[in-house]
């Protein structure tokens, strides 16, 4: 996976691997947002009419992208 600070978001976690099941890519993911979620300090502005406020607006809720 790769995770850029400062971007389009403030934190994109990016994760792919080819293939077709999805899941898996899925699962790689969850495992980075536990390690980052993990950081002593660190929090995400969450608002529960928008989701993650610091997304970029084209992502907000989920603040979640996927594509095949």
């Amino acid at each position: 996976f790769i995770i850029w600070v400062g971007e389009e978001d403030h934190l994109r976690i990016m994760c792919m691997k080819k293939g077709t099941i999805l899941n898996e890519v899925f699962d790689r993911l969850r495992t980075a947002l536990s390690v980052v979620e993990s950081i002593e300090g660190l929090k995400f502005a969450h608002s529960n009419d928008y989701g993650c406020v610091t997304s970029c607006p084209t992502n907000l809720g989920t603040g979640m992208r996927a594509s095949v």
